[in-house]
């Protein structure tokens, strides 16, 4: 597991990429937070998706995730920081409505001067909302967001503050950010929010490239941030087709040791993704096979360490 140590008054920052964790087994989180008899908090582990815009799956996979997190019982919350609003549609949320731009625009990011830590955090909690899925949350984009998305964002760590103070790490188990994929304030936000960033790549060269910058702009807030790279994911990829496979051959040049996990091109991930259905909800064999690997990829890369406060 990993603790944090502060160096600084008021930043806590988790063990540089470069020390050894205490244990390098993977637990269940719920048997720690109820066997250490609460001398430790549990903090949620927030997980990024980055690529480029457009055609790359990155809501396919935190939105299928977050179904398998939820299934195995875990507490999820699933943020939105993309204006498009992809996720919060997804979920029925209105294009009219509240979310997270709001706690943005509570903490000062449009009005300029010193940022209103607690008044985004107060506004972040309120904006949280039930979904249909058991065990899972939904924070929505919400329409101010494009606004917050149109303004450079000095403080790179205001959404891990306004998280921190918000209480909602220590309330969530696994936290997913969906983002944008650009470049841009709120990509960064998501970044220096979260503790461990995946890229997936569909059968497209651009989509390699996408993965490829992305790889590269975690490589860089490294030097600021210990934000863990956990590679790449390979999706809706036909062996059969030539230029696929030609495609699949080239990422795995790119990205050699780094490929974590191949999900082939099948209806029943697609139909999931857009009726919003937990795909191993669906029951058949095809399904559960498919959710198994997506689970997988969850708990043995994303999940790899628990992270804890001692108080």
């Amino acid at each position: 597991m990993w603790v944090w140590w502060s160096d600084t008054p008021g930043r806590r920052t988790r063990n540089p990429p470069h020390c050894c964790p205490l244990t390098s087994h993977t637990f269940d989180i719920t048997h720690i937070r109820h066997a250490t008899n609460r001398r430790v908090t549990i903090v949620g582990i927030s997980i990024v998706v980055l690529s480029g815009k457009g055609g790359c799956a990155k809501s396919l996979w935190q939105l299928t995730m977050a179904g398998e997190a939820s299934r195995a019982g875990l507490r999820t919350l699933v943020i939105d920081i993309d204006p498009e609003r992809n996720m919060s549609t997804r979920f029925g949320i209105s294009q009219h409505s509240t979310g997270i731009g709001n706690a943005f625009d509570d903490a000062g990011v449009l009005g300029g001067g010193e940022a209103n830590i607690a008044g985004g955090a107060a506004r972040l909690r309120a904006e949280v909302v039930k979904t249909p899925w058991d065990h899972v949350a939904l924070l929505p984009a919400g329409a101010r967001l494009g606004a917050i998305g149109q303004v450079s964002i000095d403080n790179t760590w205001l959404l891990r503050d306004m998280l921190e103070t918000s209480g909602l790490q220590e309330t969530y188990d696994a936290i997913f950010l969906d983002t944008a994929g650009r470049t841009g304030s709120l990509v960064t936000q998501a970044m220096y929010a979260a503790d461990v960033a995946y890229a997936p790549i569909t059968p497209t060269l651009d989509a390699v490239r996408k993965a490829m910058e992305a790889r590269s702009r975690v490589e860089r807030i490294q030097r600021a941030h210990s934000l863990r790279w956990a590679g790449v994911v390979l999706t809706a990829f036909d062996r059969r087709v030539g230029i696929d496979d030609a495609i699949r051959i080239e990422a795995h040049r790119q990205f050699a040791g780094e490929v974590r996990v191949e999900i082939p091109r099948r209806a029943t991930v697609h139909e999931a993704f857009q009726l919003c259905e937990r795909l191993g909800d669906r029951g058949d064999v095809a399904s559960l096979g498919l959710a198994g690997e997506f689970r997988r990829f969850l708990f043995d890369q994303l999940l790899q360490h628990a992270e804890v406060l001692i108080p």
